[in-house]
């Protein structure tokens, strides 16, 4: 005798999956969304140490995504004591990982899709954006994908803080100014 499934059978598992679906689907977008302000966290913290180390140290620095792990890394310019430059005098300086800040890896389903330095476009992973001791650093836009999430954060020249911008919506800067006479801390002594 052959056994078969029942209607009431069917429709009871049926229920039970789209139980089970309408429970999961909200939770798995919460967690893209949750990463994605996660990695836009890290990459402004990134910026944030990029330009407050230009304005702070006396060694070139840099940003760079590493074309192979594609994690993004700020790198000093330091000598290699070993190395001798072309010309054979002295040492050669070398880009080196800066051992005090992690790289930033971005979460799977999470991409740079554009990159602007100066307001000129860059293609490709292989990029290096260093700064000029005592001549400037540029202004750097970044603008990350995650799913249906569209985030663009822009360090300016003269800024220490990047500007958010999400789709759709208008800039968000991540520090706010503070009118510290607004608040009677005028006279105080620093």
């Amino acid at each position: 005798m052959r056994r078969a499934f029942t209607l009431i059978e069917v429709i009871v598992a049926v229920v039970i999956l789209a139980v089970l679906s309408a429970m999961i689907v909200p939770r798995l977008t919460r967690t893209t969304k949750a990463e994605h302000e996660n990695a836009v966290a890290k990459m402004s913290d990134l910026l944030s140490m990029f330009a407050f180390r230009d304005a702070t140290s006396s060694k070139q620095i840099a940003l760079w995504q590493d074309p192979e792990t594609g994690w993004f890394s700020m790198l000093t310019k330091d000598r290699d004591q070993s190395a001798t430059s072309e010309d054979g005098e002295g040492s050669k300086y070398e880009w080196v990982t800066d051992i005090r800040l992690s790289p930033v890896a971005l979460p799977r389903g999470m991409e740079l899709v554009g990159l602007s330095i100066d307001d000129v476009e860059v293609s490709g992973s292989d990029w290096l954006i260093p700064s000029v001791p005592g001549g400037g650093r540029p202004s750097v836009e970044m603008h990350l994908l995650s799913g249906l999430i569209d985030t663009v954060l822009r360090l300016d020249s003269n800024s220490m803080v990047p500007t958010r911008l999400d789709a759709g919506g208008t800039a968000i800067q991540t520090r706010e100014a503070l009118d510290l006479d607004q608040y009677g801390t005028r006279d105080e002594k620093w």
